[in-house]
């Protein structure tokens, strides 16, 4: 019934609309004329997503400016369909092949090469799909333009399925911007501002405007050869550019395959000295003093930590915090590009430095979820090649467990739906803005945003699951690094830390009440004290187990959090640095030291989240860099003014040897919550 009645609808709207151009022709001409019918065309395609989020719907319109083309135009339409000779029923099925291959395989496979683990299907499963998928598009496409028996309704189908590729490919490579990002299947969405959305609005009639226009000139004046051959050109290169993707190592995959999910990973000595790296994705550290003021008892549990307030981090997202993290000032973005080498390889040098320390020194060494080694989400264990390391993965059966225990619905997906996000997100992609945000608020997310509940709540089980997940023996030292993103995935937690099934929605009042402007900024606050709070009933555990004195215990976070998030801590308010583009470069460190006891303690002294691996290594005696030629890590603050890289969260946004830099800040002072410390660099 929404087919029928948006076609009836965009029959007679185009019906009167192309009455009124034809009398307008010897005015304004043609290239005006249609120009303004594309305007026309934009709008009705709005108004019919609003109906419904369905690719049918853009086809039906298309369908009703044929027959009302060929209505009012008769079988000449203006000297166009003459014009087209044999190259109409070519550039038809290039356009219309060319759109599906975007929609159905370039644009799902590069997302889901770059994607993160809830993306649970096998790359040979997701083009089998879609490669069906495209077909069928192409053969319904062909069989559309067969019926169309007149010459003038082929001629319309013709036109606008060339322009929709054209659009499709403007959209989609020259300005794929407008949508957020999506994480743990649920998109990041903040509010957008009235006037934004408007001036997107304006770009995209502008945009469409122009291609048309530009469109019905080419053809009345150049050969549609030209074009045809321009329509070859652009679907060969995405099919090769698409092929050259499918070639690279598959990152998560071949991860998964080679770390086999070890049923205790974390092993600990009981007689010699251990250390212990927990890595909390996107935990702001400033939250630290507020989640202590509720919950003045961690500050036991937290026996013998110290915590470093004035931290800092290389860069606002993962791709730039977490490789200082791990390798010091040396895998800086900065000098990471300095380096002239695939930002790959340098990614999975800054992961197997500590590894190869602690190897050398005769500890069992276990990374648990690497995220980020190599540029993959996952952590693909198949890089990290240093003899006497494992590399594993918390096994599933964890958070399966748990959640039989709580009688909590995982809703896996099926991996057909998972092909269906791809395809959605790739809709997203080649349409324009104002088209973006209806598919954004009309389109039909929940089937995918009811799993991200099943992220939180497996990213909520693992952290709760630390203690059964460790090993105790009388054998050599340990050195255990395990990831958890629980502070990433927020969204689906419960104010007394247990996961919802269905994301809660916070009343104004309530965030009032706990001085949050967004729920964004309560969410995120939440999981950090939530994550915290679990680390502090680990922390007990191992005390319990005899292993805590003897065990250096270092929990880190690579970055703050980019979004709508204030920091309201006493130190913030007091340097003025209270902005989210403060809040962003905030991470958190937190160490214990072998044999340390008492409260947690605070320390003022300056910590950048690069000085990581210099609070890992001292009971080694430090650590040197494998990788230039031995060398000890930099360290103790070395560099002010500190750097800090603004940089693309995408891996796929970089350059193949060097960061993208959007930004570049300096640090003087050795005071992150001093603004006046604060500076943009001047390259030129």
């Amino acid at each position: 019934m929404d087919v029928l009645i948006v076609f009836v609808a965009g029959l007679a709207t185009f019906l009167a609309v192309f009455h009124v151009g034809r009398r307008m022709l010897s005015r304004t001409g043609a290239v005006a004329v249609v120009a303004a019918w594309a305007a026309v065309g934009l709008a009705l395609c709005a108004a019919s997503l609003l109906v419904v989020v369905s690719p049918w719907m853009p086809a039906v319109l298309a369908a009703a400016a044929a027959v009302a083309a060929g209505s009012v135009f008769g079988p000449e339409l203006g000297g166009l369909t003459p014009q087209l000779q044999r190259c109409r029923l070519p550039l038809y099925l290039l356009s219309v092949s060319g759109v599906a291959v975007l929609v159905f395989v370039a644009i799902p496979v590069t997302t889901f090469l770059t994607s993160p683990g809830e993306l649970d299907i096998h790359l040979r499963r997701l083009l089998e799909v879609n490669a069906r998928d495209v077909m069928v598009t192409v053969y319904a496409g062909a069989a559309v333009y067969l019926l169309a028996g007149r010459a003038a309704y082929r001629t319309v189908l013709s036109l606008v399925a060339t322009g929709g590729f054209l659009l499709s490919w403007i959209y989609a490579f020259v300005l794929p911007f407008g949508y957020p990002l999506m994480s743990g299947l649920a998109f990041e969405q903040l509010p957008i501002a009235r006037h934004v959305l408007l001036w997107r609005s304006v770009a995209d009639l502008a945009v469409v405007v122009v291609v048309a226009g530009c469109l019905c000139w080419l053809l009345r004046r150049r050969s549609p050869r030209a074009l045809l051959a321009a329509l070859v050109l652009a679907n060969v290169s995405v099919v090769i550019a698409t092929g050259v993707s499918l070639t690279r190592e598959r990152s998560d995959e071949a991860g998964e395959a080679a770390g086999a999910d070890a049923p205790a990973p974390i092993v600990l000595s009981s007689v010699r000295p251990n250390t212990l790296v927990v890595f909390l994705d996107r935990f702001m550290g400033s939250y630290v003093e507020s989640i202590l003021a509720a919950d003045p008892a961690l500050a036991s549990r937290l026996n013998g930590f110290v915590w470093y307030p004035r931290a800092v981090s290389g860069g606002e997202n993962s791709i730039a915090g977490v490789h200082p993290m791990l390798g010091g000032y040396d895998y800086l973005p900065s000098e990471m590009n300095a380096r002239g080498r695939p930002l790959r390889d340098l990614s999975v040098e800054a992961f197997s430095i500590l590894p190869r320390n602690f190897a050398d020194r005769g500890y069992r060494v276990s990374m648990v979820g690497p995220r980020g080694m190599g540029f993959t989400m996952l952590g693909d264990c198949t890089m990290l090649d240093v003899n006497g390391a494992r590399c594993s993965h918390i096994p599933a059966s964890i958070s399966h467990r748990k959640a039989v225990e709580m009688k909590f619905p995982l809703n896996a997906l099926a991996e057909s739906n998972y092909a269906d996000l791809l395809v959605l997100l790739a809709s997203m992609r080649i349409a324009p803005y104002a088209l973006k945000e209806i598919i954004l608020a009309k389109g039909p997310w929940q089937p995918f945003l009811d799993h991200s509940a099943g992220t939180t709540f497996r990213e909520w089980a693992q952290l709760e699951a630390l203690g059964e997940l460790t090993t105790v023996d009388e054998g050599a030292s340990g050195f255990n690094f395990v990831s958890n993103i629980l502070p990433h995935e927020p969204y689906f937690m419960g104010g007394d830390c247990v996961p919802l099934t269905t994301r809660p929605v916070i009343g104004k009042q309530e965030l009032a009440r706990t001085g949050h402007r967004s729920q964004f900024s309560y969410q995120h606050a939440l999981a950090a004290r939530c994550a915290l709070e679990s680390i502090g009933r680990y922390m007990e555990r191992l005390e319990m187990l005899d292993v805590y004195d003897n065990t250096r215990i270092v929990i880190v976070s690579d970055h703050g959090i980019v979004g709508d998030v204030q920091d309201g801590s006493t130190r913030a308010v007091a340097g003025g640095t209270t902005e989210n583009a403060y809040v962003s470069l905030r991470p958190l460190i937190l160490v214990k030291e072998i044999g340390a006891s008492g409260q947690l303690r605070v320390s003022e002294q300056f910590m950048p989240n690069a000085e990581v691996p210099r609070l890992v290594c001292e009971d080694i005696g430090g650590c040197t860099n494998p990788y230039l030629g031995g060398r000890p890590i930099a360290a103790l603050g070395r560099d002010d003014p500190f750097p800090v890289a603004r940089v693309p969260w995408q891996f796929s946004a970089q350059q193949p040897d060097a960061f993208v830099l959007k930004e570049r800040l300096l640090l003087r002072g050795r005071d992150p919550f001093d603004r006046n410390g604060w500076t943009v660099q001047d390259d030129r």
